[in-house]
């Protein structure tokens, strides 16, 4: 029980310095020495935490909740954050380091810099009343059991042991450009060294931020086992939105810094990049929405961080409000310049983030009227991604322009000239070389050139090749396209084999050799094991045991192939038949690699961008659920004789919610009741039930919230045309005051 009483010492030892440095006597002698003291002390408390639980120490609720002594030392350490508390712990933690450099970097300068120091102070003292008060660690287990009851098995994961901490300093990040807006709009003038100061700080946290959602996306691709990278999950789209207006701000505080326009857009971004971040916190801890990711679902909780993220929201904006006239600047609405072309950028991505918080919060709204409905890939396919696509235009285009507005300079047309020929010859191979037909994949495919072709001409035109923002754009256009050729060009396999069958997926043959038996440390596992072409590298998918929960999880197998590697065959193992057979589940995904370089590529223009900026600054800066089961979902039993009917019962189970799980689609659920669901659709099927008689009866079974397209009616229509209707007036008001500015300069 010493850890538990030591732990709740320190972060009440944290808390006390947190409480000074916030309401303290204004004239402190040295008031950065309360924020390093909390890091100092939470530090401390942290690892304490990380001890308890490498030791398996069972006094503490936290370690018996989510530990066993047959664990994996790695798993044991990743397991401190792989549950709500530990998970608040090391956030918080994160939050206090930032304002320990923050209260470092502003020492002896005057205001509005100075005023951080109280209001970090005053935020980490309301995360840490949080976690003292709601989430605490370090709570003791009574009576002390001899062993713990493991972690869940999907968290076992080198991606999970590495995704959240990534994540969490993204989240955290941003709390310093919302302290220096928030002390700039209390002091009620901007200083001419705003944006260099908070640019890097906005970069560090973009590059966090971009690559904890990439090592989620990547985690959910590869050990869910559907094979998908993206579900429109809301807590999925809670990570998207701070990523799209931190995008924003990255591009709105540099325009800033070279033009002195855009300071209200700019404070604006911070801010509201910021509640972003505590909004996708509280989504992911309340409970409020059902979701795969979520961490805790403890109403309670949620309402204090409800009110804790009002309490610093709502005076930020208060303050934004009451400081309008003062901080207003010039804004660049003439197209023919690069800021102009930066601010028609900004507003996309903002667009894009109603568009997605519209389609997230609106099933909560309906439900309060007793309306019940799903949101699901359907309805952003129709809205975000359409609206994205002049986004990639943009992307390619803003380089080439200059900052004075003279619009493109004849040197340039001449580059840009063929660079269109060449994307649209790119689409017309694809078209008829590559038969792809799909009217939104080609487009995306075609921005997705033009943006990759256009950026790096530019590079080797101004010769900056190490340049941050040309990695940033040119990762951009390579995620794209891994996007677009994955998702058109899938080829799914589900079959049952025996030992010494061969089977094609796509351009590939997989040949079963063997299925063994093995023992983890924790598990036991059905491995099979299955070569790739005859010459060609092993895969070995499992099917595990965790004797430790009881619960039965598959590990898929993945291996690059083809043209530079860009192509993954991708394995699930599923039921044993009789005669030694076994189901399986592949998939063949080309370019699918292409999604996860362009994503470092970002990243690297991240850390290119802010090592420089740092550089120039000269500043010491350290860079720093869910039970799912098992992964096979359908399984080769289910599927019927005839293809086309199998092909329109695969179709409706991706577009169905499994009736008793978390957010997750009938095709990809192994319980009971998504089993029977794929049985009834397909047993109508062979009826001669039409899909739509098939989805009706679904949804007069179990509730209209189980089909993820929203429907088409009055109840909908806020959803389905209010993103438009949003697009159109800001880019009607930006072509408005384009005009204004035009006839005055006339």
């Amino acid at each position: 029980m010493i850890f538990g009483y030591a732990g709740q010492a320190l972060l009440g030892i944290a808390l006390v310095l947190a409480g000074f440095q916030a309401f303290g006597p204004a004239r402190l002698d040295a008031p950065h020495r309360l924020a390093y003291g909390q890091a100092l002390f939470l530090f401390s408390a942290f690892m304490l935490l990380t001890y308890a639980h490498v030791t398996d120490q069972f006094s503490l609720l936290s370690v018996v909740q989510h530990s066993h002594t047959a664990k994996p030392l790695l798993y044991k350490i990743s397991g401190v954050w792989g549950n709500h508390e530990g998970s608040m712990l090391l956030m918080v933690l994160i939050l206090v380091v930032y304002g320990a450099v923050v209260a470092r970097q502003v020492k002896g300068i005057d205001a509005p810099y100075s005023l951080a120091i109280p209001l970090m102070g005053l935020m980490n003292f309301g995360f840490l009343l949080f976690v003292v008060m709601a989430c605490d660690p370090f709570a003791i287990a009574d009576p002390i059991p001899l062993e713990g009851q493991d972690l869940n098995p999907l968290l076992q994961d080198p991606s999970l042991a590495i995704h959240p901490p990534i994540l969490y300093a993204g989240y955290a990040g941003f709390s310093v450009p919302f302290i220096f807006s928030v002390a700039t709009l209390i002091h009620g003038k901007m200083p001419e060294t705003f944006a260099s100061l908070m640019r890097p700080w906005v970069l560090v946290a973009w590059t966090f931020l971009t690559l904890g959602v990439g090592l989620g996306s990547y985690w959910a691709y590869y050990e869910l086992g559907w094979g998908g990278w993206w579900f429109w999950d809301p807590v999925e789209n809670a990570a998207l939105m701070p990523f799209l207006t931190a995008t924003a701000l990255v591009h709105a505080v540099c325009t800033l810094a070279v033009t002195k326009s855009l300071r209200l857009w700019t404070l604006f971004l911070s801010i509201l990049t910021f509640a972003l971040c505590l909004f996708g916190t509280f989504l992911v801890r309340s409970g409020l929405l059902t979701s795969v990711h979520n961490f805790a679902v403890d109403p309670e909780r949620g309402a204090f961080i409800l009110i804790l993220s009002s309490f610093l929201m709502l005076p930020a904006l208060g303050l934004f409000l009451w400081r309008l006239k003062e901080m207003r600047s010039p804004i660049p609405t003439t197209p023919a310049s690069r800021q102009g072309l930066i601010l028609m950028m900004t507003l996309i991505l903002v667009t894009g983030t109603a568009t997605i918080a519209l389609g997230t919060l609106y099933p909560l709204i309906l439900e309060t009227f007793g309306l019940k409905i799903t949101v699901g890939a359907p309805y952003f396919n129709a809205t975000f991604v359409p609206m994205m696509l002049p986004l990639l235009v943009l992307l390619g285009l803003g380089l080439w322009y200059s900052w004075a507005g003279q619009g493109l300079s004849p040197s340039s047309s001449k580059w840009l000239l063929p660079i269109v020929c060449l994307t649209f010859l790119s689409v017309l191979v694809a078209y008829y070389g590559f038969g792809v037909c799909h009217v939104l994949g080609l487009a995306a495919f075609m921005g997705a050139v033009w943006s990759i072709l256009a950026t790096v001409a530019y590079a080797i035109k101004k010769k900056k090749i190490l340049s941050g923002t040309i990695f940033a754009h040119l990762g951009m256009g390579v995620a794209i396209l891994g996007m677009v050729g994955s998702s058109l060009g899938e080829k799914e396999l589900i079959t049952v084999v025996k030992v010494g069958d061969k089977v094609a997926v796509g351009p590939v043959s997989l040949t079963l050799l063997n299925v063994i038996d093995k023992d983890g440390p924790n598990y036991k596992a059905q491995r099979a094991i299955l070569k790739i072409n005859p010459d060609g590298p092993l895969l070995t998918p499992e099917k595990r045991l965790y004797w430790t929960q009881g619960v039965i999880h598959g590990e898929s197998a993945i291996r690059s192939v083809g043209f530079g590697r860009l192509h993954h065959i991708y394995v699930t193992l599923g039921e044993a038949y009789e005669g030694k057979k076994w189901s399986i589940h592949a998939y063949y995904k080309p370019f699918i690699n292409l999604l996860w370089i362009g994503i470092l590529l970002m990243v690297f223009g991240g850390i290119l961008a802010s090592r420089k900026r740092f550089r120039t600054l000269k500043r010491v800066f350290p860079m720093m659920m869910i039970l799912l089961q098992p992964t096979i979902c359908i399984d080769a039993h289910e599927q019927l004789a005839n293809p086309d009917l199998e092909e329109r019962a695969r179709a409706l189970s991706q577009v169905i919610l499994c009736p008793t799980c978390q957010g997750q689609l009938v095709d990809g659920s192994p319980v009971e009741a998504a089993i029977q669901v794929r049985r009834d659709i397909r047993d109508a099927l062979k009826q001669g039930q039409s899909d739509d008689q098939i989805m009706k009866s679904l949804s007069a079974q179990y509730g209209p919230q189980v089909i993820i397209t929203p429907r088409k009616d009055w109840s909908t229509s806020v959803l389905w045309f209010g993103p438009w209707a949003i697009f159109l007036l800001i880019f009607g008001l930006f072509l408005h005051k384009n005009r204004q500015k035009t006839q005055k300069g006339d």
